[in-house]
């Protein structure tokens, strides 16, 4: 099929999924993801997966973690206090060992079922936050932990893919060496980062070129990606540091309304589609219980997980609860880390199936669930 009616067919199936979901309360992102399957080969076979739509699809998940990094503010992080942090440690490693035990004990490799975990460390609060604001829920000490434990969660997730997507096979060894290249990364780019571009970004301004503080942004973005990848790292993680970066610039609101018009416009609605294009659903239910048993430890990780953390910072034990309902839900980290694992032949086609599973069924269920949290 011709490239340009390839990226015609992506772009009308992203749109057309994102105004479904909007008008049924649903994150356009779930839309997208089902409009990928239904024109896949898996119902109506209008397009397949190709070398063109997985390239565009890359382009994506570097966008969509650079603006992540652009919305992340380390100076915050700091200040979110004793319960996020605890909450989100508590929601990354109880969700990560419940699904590594669960999927170990189910038949899966090793390898696979420490991936599986990783993929249950995964937060997206967007549902939470749209429901939050229906409640008038949002701003109270609640909210603001669920997002601060949502940021630190992401973040460490990101750092698990990292690790887990450097590894073909696990090892203790293997483990740390990555753990410290990451470290060492993160240390030389950010001391680096922070000392000079800054400065460029100011002289930049300067210039007469159309666009040139948008045009150094998306080279500084493949530059970094690109080390990290060269280094053995994935390159969304040097997206996601180079967003830190430029966060920091006097001009970090210019650049994040650039980039997301270019994000969100093209690249990041093909990645989901393209997702949702390479789900193969034929699976799903020879995968079922499995999936179903994965969603369940899931969604109880997280809510003894969180609501563990929350109560050792100091919440009672029902806005506890609140707050680890409120973390339920897995979505755009967890499909990048399955796309990922996918990619790299680390996990195969019925772990990728789950985790759309995980997504449809969190993500359906939060609300229900927070709200009847805010009726006791």
């Amino acid at each position: 099929m011709d490239y340009l009616l390839v990226i015609i067919l992506f772009l009308l199936a992203a749109k057309l999924g994102e105004e479904i979901a909007e008008r049924v309360k649903m994150p356009p992102v779930m839309g997208e993801l089902i409009m990928g399957i239904i024109i896949g080969p898996s119902v109506l076979r209008i397009v397949s997966p190709s070398e063109f739509t997985c390239n565009l699809a890359g382009i994506g998940i570097i966008l969509l973690l650079f603006l992540a990094g652009l919305d992340t503010d380390i100076s915050d992080l700091r200040r979110s206090g004793k319960p996020s942090f605890l909450s989100a440690v508590g929601g990354v490693f109880i969700p990560m060992l419940l699904g590594f035990t669960a999927a170990y004990l189910f038949g899966f490799p090793k390898i696979e079922s420490i991936f599986i975990g990783a993929i249950l460390t995964a937060t997206s609060v967007g549902i939470t936050v749209r429901t939050l604001v229906d409640m008038k829920k949002l701003d109270t000490e609640i909210g603001m932990t669920i997002l601060g434990a949502a940021v630190i969660d992401d973040i460490i997730g990101i750092m698990i893919l990292t690790i887990l997507g450097s590894l073909s096979c696990f090892s203790l060894f293997g483990f740390f060496g990555v753990a410290g290249k990451i470290l060492l990364f993160f240390a030389l780019t950010l001391y680096l980062g922070l000392k000079f571009v800054s400065k460029a970004v100011v002289r930049i301004q300067r210039l007469r070129i159309p666009e040139a503080l948008l045009s150094f942004s998306l080279i500084f973005m493949f530059i970094v990606s690109f080390i990290a990848k060269s280094i053995g790292l994935a390159e969304i993680t040097g997206a996601f540091f180079a967003g830190i970066i430029l966060h920091r610039t006097s001009q970090k609101d210019i650049i994040s309304e650039k980039m997301y018009s270019i994000g969100y416009s093209i690249f990041i609605p093909i990645f989901f589609v393209n997702i949702g294009v390479e789900t193969n659903i034929e699976t799903i239910p020879q995968i079922g219980h499995f999936a179903l048993a994965i969603a369940f430890v899931g969604i109880i990780g997280k809510v003894i997980g969180c609501g563990l953390g929350a109560k050792m910072g100091g919440f009672n034990s029902m806005d506890s609860l609140r707050i680890g309902v409120g973390m339920i839900p897995r979505m755009e980290v967890a499909l990048i880390m399955a796309r990922t694992g996918l990619r790299s032949g680390v996990i195969g086609e019925s772990v990728f199936s789950i985790t759309i599973v995980i997504v449809i069924i969190t993500t359906f269920i939060t609300p229900l669930l927070l709200k009847m949290a805010f009726r006791k």
